[in-house]
């Protein structure tokens, strides 16, 4: 409490310094990971432990506060219709690969299978950590398993990934249009793992 002049009481109000309103197309790459992290940690918690919500807007980082990234971000999230749902942690896995591969405009993820498959996937996420190690402009569709094998050696070369999903086995995949969701994004939250403080 503070006293003004004539000897009276009077509050203080905390003023801050952080931007007001700033929308998330506006933040450098670093808040936009932080925000990220906080939400992911958030739901992954929320998963473990839920608890009952009633403020959707509530800093939890549960489901109301990834949608409400993916829309700012213009992302597209997994619909009900037809599909299964994702899990909350691969949501949040996904939702962080579309921030990461934003500035390549033909790569478009929007599941654990099908946009996987040729390969440019994988290579615009890696390439994102990893500019200096190839020349994204030469990844050609028509190649996958060069693709897999770029993307995955780079991966383990420059960060370590462990390579537990090979060229062969998603060749093998998707020769048998059968790509597991899951192998994928095991590979795909390793990749979040071991790069995701760079």
């Amino acid at each position: 409490m503070i006293m003004n002049n004539s000897g009276n009481p009077r509050h203080a109000v905390a003023r801050s310094n952080a931007p007001r309103n700033i929308k998330l197309r506006d933040m450098d790459e670093k808040a936009m990971h932080n925000l990220f992290l906080k939400n992911m940690a958030g739901l992954i918690e929320e998963t473990k432990n839920p608890s009952p919500c009633l403020n959707p807007n509530s800093k939890r980082g549960g489901m109301a506060t990834h949608a409400g990234v993916a829309l700012e971000l213009g992302i597209t999230r997994p619909s009900g219709t037809g599909k299964k749902m994702m899990s909350p942690q691969m949501e949040a896995i996904l939702i962080w690969c579309q921030c990461r591969v934003r500035q390549y405009p033909d790569i478009k993820i929007e599941n654990f299978t099908s946009c996987w498959a040729d390969g440019r996937s994988f290579c615009a996420l890696i390439h994102h950590f990893f500019p200096q190690a190839f020349d994204f402009t030469r990844v050609d569709s028509s190649n996958p398993k060069a693709n897999y094998e770029l993307a995955f050696k780079t991966g383990e070369r420059y960060a370590g990934i462990p390579d537990f999903l090979t060229a062969d086995d998603m060749d093998a995949m998707v020769r048998d249009r059968r790509i597991d969701p899951k192998m994928v994004f095991s590979y795909v939250q390793e990749v979040y793992r071991m790069c995701n403080e760079m």
